[in-house]
């Protein structure tokens, strides 16, 4: 009985369909927003990584290295989630 169920729930997920997603009608403009926003965000990303690198060289000679540390993986860390958000959504739709 038990091997009976369990063989059934491990078929199941081949019965299951698995639709391709379609974009709506009349969506494009949104599409070609979110591009730009997420164009814009990568680049603002950059030019604060730049602008963290830039302050960590000054602040070295002045001690307060850290703060340039702490800009530097910020900007990574948003440069990364941004470049991946479309596979980080992807995965709890």
């Amino acid at each position: 009985m038990i091997l009976e169920t369990i063989n059934t729930l491990m078929a199941l997920p081949g019965v299951i369909p698995n639709p391709t997603p379609v974009q709506p009608p009349g969506m494009e403009p949104v599409s070609i927003l979110v591009n730009w926003v997420a164009w814009a965000a990568i680049v603002i990303g950059v030019i604060g990584f730049l602008a963290s690198a830039g302050y960590l060289a000054i602040a070295s000679f002045q001690g307060r290295e850290i703060q340039g540390v702490k800009g530097l993986a910020v900007s990574i860390i948003a440069c990364v989630l941004v470049a991946a958000a479309g596979t980080i959504i992807q995965v709890f739709i």
